[in-house]
């Protein structure tokens, strides 16, 4: 009906980085902004094929071309204990963690010659829109909750961080570590015949790739799941502080309060999540145990000592 009356459609899209039609038309205002396509080196990023965010533009007039106020992401492999971060954050009376919302797949295409031209007459790209339909959306989850602080934590948000600082400037990150091994482990272990080890491991490299690349050059909070399972109050305290937020004791007694359905695709859904309290983390994988491909990735975030030369 949209499309129809209005000539704009808005999709989800399929991958990240797929052309999308009018993708790159014109438009007058705003500077691009970000870091140009290419690829990191050394220290466990090398190969990382980095967003081409230099086709982004940041809000002309950030007071009124966002509703959200320093948004925050939680960036992570899947595995990583996000869901845990997120119902736990969810409990302070400021914040309010959505489900997954996977945010950054809602596309907008300008689907008419007619429509077309009136965006760039008026000075908008195909992303200066997406921007504001993504920036709506959280604001419209922010306020049906009735409290001041968004945290959203789809694991596939690692791979668009940069845009997401091209479109909230003000953006904060928080950057969650956990042992490689046991991420690979828990993701295979979540559906061992679909989820073979061996598939596993190269699944979430790439996550944990792009998450490492982006914690080099963004500046946010780095946490490790297993400080927060071994020792929550200290981590949490240490996130509120970050956040600029009290510090709220209950909020580790989760299960205390609704977070939304535990459910396959909007986040973890297994029977730890559902205890309502935090639980003890696996312990740690012997390092003969590791798989060659995860080693790097394991001394760079200091979970192993790094090979003599």
């Amino acid at each position: 009906m949209l499309e129809k009356r209005a000539g704009v459609r808005v999709t989800r899209v399929p991958r990240a980085g797929a052309p999308r039609h009018g993708s790159n038309s014109p438009g007058t205002g705003g500077k691009a902004g970000g870091k140009t396509n290419g690829k990191a080196g050394g220290n466990g990023t090398s190969g990382v094929r980095r967003p081409d965010v230099s086709r982004f533009r940041p809000p002309a007039d950030p007071a009124t071309d966002r509703l959200l106020v320093a948004p925050v992401f939680v960036l992570s492999a899947p595995r990583s204990g996000s869901t845990l971060m997120r119902v736990v954050l969810d409990s302070h009376s400021q914040v309010h963690s959505p489900i997954e919302t996977h945010v950054r797949r809602l596309a907008v295409r300008f689907t008419t010659p007619l429509v077309h031209s009136a965006m760039e007459t008026l000075g908008y790209e195909v992303s200066d829109v997406e921007h504001i339909l993504w920036d709506r959306m959280l604001h419209r989850e922010l306020l049906r909750s009735g409290k001041q602080v968004v945290v959203e934590k789809t694991p596939s948000n690692v791979f668009v961080a940069d845009r997401f600082a091209v479109c909230w400037p003000d953006a904060r990150f928080i950057f969650l570590l956990r042992h490689p091994a046991s991420v690979a482990r828990s993701w295979h272990d979540a559906d061992p015949v679909r989820r073979p080890m061996n598939r596993a491991v190269q699944h979430t490299l790439k996550y944990m790739v792009a998450l490492e690349d982006v914690r080099r050059r963004l500046p946010g909070l780095t946490v490790r799941y297993e400080d927060v399972t071994t020792d929550p109050t200290a981590e949490f305290r240490r996130i509120c502080d970050y956040l600029a937020l009290p510090w709220e004791p209950e909020m580790t007694a989760y299960g205390e309060q609704q977070h939304g359905e535990f459910r396959k695709g909007a986040g973890d859904w297994r029977d730890k999540i559902r205890t309502g309290s935090i639980q003890p983390g696996r312990t740690l994988p012997d390092p003969d145990s590791i798989p060659r491909e995860l080693r790097p990735m394991c001394e760079r975030w200091g979970y192993v000592e790094a090979a003599a030369p």
